[in-house]
């Protein structure tokens, strides 16, 4: 279809949509939804109409499109369904459920069915590994499936009548933090009767560091954006919870999303901010009603005066987790990582002084700020301090929500969930460390096992390789391709493992193997493919029988020192050669 083909109509919807975003290029998420909700898809002619609304050229919005996986450009299908592919959900049956839903829809994943009804598609964890296999149907999950499901489902789908498929809460521990009977406002109402100083004071006292992954000590991020020049400055919630076998961000935005925002009006009274900004995933998006209704209440707050909130809807892309990331994203663009510095506490959202946290560590702030940094410090160990969400799912009894004190053993850990047969266990998600259940006095902390949360078991009965092979796919996938180390060395990871996996590999596949992790690892712009090497790294360590019993030349030492300087020398020489 001609751009002069788009039906009268059709030019008003669109100029009515842009209209309702003030024409502002740095809202394209929320454009590109609106303009995607009526077909499930906007065309290229479409983008051309959108981009004269926004005064921008369609190559600027077509790149942004493309890049997250739940924007469309064709027809998918009236209904999309998405099947959970992590290795999680993968080992709980996932192969026979999608095996049914190819029979009944009469298409491979990736196909519509002939009437163009239901479009069938693949996509990373979707935040349900505690009830896996899941999927989810017009972006509302559908957890526990199988195969005898999927008629049914189908069926329901295409008459209009299907109902959503409860989300089950599994809490097996909760602590004295994350209580049910906890009611937000209190820290924010103490909060305004207090210096900002006294606020960042307070945070640091209590020792609390960025529950996302990375740890930066949470006082400090808010007084450094403070003391940042500027006329303008903004919060903003990470609620990006992307890595596969993380799921309390799920269970915090349904029980506790009062004490989110309560935490984030908290940071924003005293940093000095007059707008907060929720950024939530779109594998999240049957939260969304939660999140406005919360807002709503803590609008009541009188402390709240002043104060703008607003709901950002991601489109999916794994990497936006990365807090840079996410800013470019906010600002309408693909989620491509900045460099740094500038950190965003100088130059971040619309290139004012940011603070952005995860939602763990906005709700803690504000318990922090009712109950006094005290109870919070007198937890954990002496550079993790506090309790530790842990998500834990996979070969255990006790699926769920695992509140625990920073520093507690992994077999504890192991123990609480009642491990069945444990032999791996993946602390951190694929980009944290792949550790042995024999490693028992291991601790869960910054200073030995960190984690963002995410705590997935495996038997004896699983495949190492299997893990790391679905790992590497996901790295591969999720990669926002912007620099070399991270699009092409994770292929060659990846690769390699499938090789080990097969049988094929020597112990020279091995050693190139552990060169090109360091390579990924020390050249890539962000933290992906700083981190994407992890599970290789920390497995060859904890399971070089394995590696060495899938070697063709078994007699052959393994090789664990690695020469990055060299490592790096061949990088930089093939990258040269493959310009000459």
């Amino acid at each position: 279809m001609a751009v002069n083909q788009i039906s009268p109509e059709r030019r008003h919807e669109l100029a009515q949509i842009t209209a309702a975003f003030d024409n502002d290029r740095g809202r394209l998420l929320d454009i590109l939804w609106a303009a995607q909700k009526k077909a499930g898809f906007v065309t290229a002619e479409e983008i051309h109409v959108l981009a004269e609304n926004l005064h921008c050229s369609p190559a600027d919005l077509t790149e942004v499109q493309s890049f997250y996986h739940f924007f469309r450009c064709k027809p998918s299908g009236r209904h999309q369904i998405y099947l959970d592919n992590s290795v999680i959900s993968e080992f709980a049956g996932m192969p026979e459920v999608r095996r049914a839903f190819e029979k009944e829809l009469g298409v491979k994943v990736g196909g519509v069915s002939v009437d163009g009804s239901v479009g069938l598609f693949e996509t990373s964890c979707i935040g349900m590994s505690d009830q896996a296999p899941a999927a989810l149907i017009d972006l509302v999950p559908y957890p526990r499936l199988t195969p005898q499901d999927v008629p049914r489902l189908i069926q329901e789908l295409r008459s209009g009548t299907l109902k959503p498929r409860p989300v089950e809460s599994h809490w097996p521990l909760r602590g004295n933090f994350f209580t049910t009977n906890r009611q937000a406002g209190q820290g924010l109402t103490r909060s305004a009767r207090v210096e900002p100083q006294a606020v960042f004071d307070m945070i640091k006292k209590s020792g609390l560091r960025g529950r996302g992954g990375a740890g930066f000590p949470t006082g400090l991020k808010w007084q450094s954006t403070a003391q940042t020049p500027g006329s303008q400055r903004y919060v903003v919630c990470n609620a990006d919870e992307g890595e596969p076998g993380t799921f309390k961000d799920r269970e915090l935005i349904t029980q506790f999303c009062d004490l989110v925002w309560e935490g984030m009006a908290i940071a924003a009274r005293a940093i000095g901010a007059n707008e907060v900004i929720f950024y939530l995933r779109a594998e999240y998006f049957y939260l969304l009603k939660v999140v406005e209704q919360s807002l709503e209440r803590m609008k009541s707050h009188a402390e709240w005066k002043g104060l703008k909130g607003r709901i950002q809807l991601g489109a999916g892309a794994y990497v936006c987790g990365e807090e840079t990331a996410l800013l470019e994203s906010l600002e309408g663009k693909r989620g491509e990582p900045r460099l740094r510095p500038p950190f965003p506490v100088e130059k971040g959202y619309r290139h004012c002084p940011t603070t952005v946290n995860n939602v763990e560590t906005f709700a803690l702030a504000a318990i922090i700020m009712a109950e006094g940094p005290e109870p919070f410090a007198a937890m954990g160990t002496e550079k993790s301090k506090g309790p530790r969400l842990l998500s834990i799912a996979g070969d255990v009894k006790k699926p769920g929500i695992f509140e625990v004190p920073w520093g507690i053993k992994l077999g504890e850990v192991l123990d609480l969930c009642q491990a069945i047969d444990p032999h791996i266990v993946q602390v951190g998600g694929p980009s944290g460390a792949c550790v042995s259940a024999a490693d028992r006095d291991r601790r869960i902390c910054f200073e030995d096992l960190a984690t963002g949360g995410s705590f997935m078991v495996f038997s004896k009965s699983r495949s190492l390789f299997e893990i790391l092979d679905n790992f590497m796919d996901f790295f591969v996938a999720e990669s926002c391709g912007n620099c070399t180390p991270c699009r092409a060395g994770n292929i060659f990871i990846g690769d390699s493992i499938k090789k080990l996996r097969q049988g094929k590999a020597r112990a020279g596949d091995l050693k190139k193997l552990q060169d090109w992790c360091q390579i990924v690892m020390k050249s890539s712009r962000c933290g992906l493919g700083a981190s994407s090497p992890n599970v290789v790294t920390t497995s060859l360590k904890a399971f070089p029988e394995i590696y060495k019993k899938a070697l063709r030349e078994p007699q052959n030492p393994l090789i664990f020192d690695f020469d990055v300087a060299t490592a790096v020398k061949k990088y930089d020489e093939a990258v040269r050669s493959s310009y000459e």
